[in-house]
């Protein structure tokens, strides 16, 4: 019989390669809507700008879509094999 504690390394055994990628989609994607907001941000004019603070939460918005649509497609990738193995 399992402890919870095999339970527990066997599952973050089978899942730490998704959630490293979690981790880089979070913060690259972050990062990256973070920089390019800026870049546009700065060939506005100034009465039209934005705050920083206001872009980071834009880039946290972008970054938390980007994860929720990946982890929607693996989700629907895994039905899919499942339908047609048992189809």
């Amino acid at each position: 019989m399992n402890t919870p504690n095999d339970i527990l390394a066997e599952v973050g055994n089978m899942h730490a390669s998704d959630i490293l990628l979690l981790i880089i989609l979070i913060i690259g994607a972050g990062f990256l809507t973070y920089f390019i907001l800026l870049k546009i941000n700065a060939k506005r004019p100034p009465e039209k700008r934005r705050s920083s603070i206001a872009l980071f939460l834009i880039s946290l918005n972008v970054s938390f879509f980007v994860v929720v649509t990946f982890f929607v497609y693996k989700v629907l990738l895994a039905g899919l094999k499942y339908l047609m193995s048992n189809g």
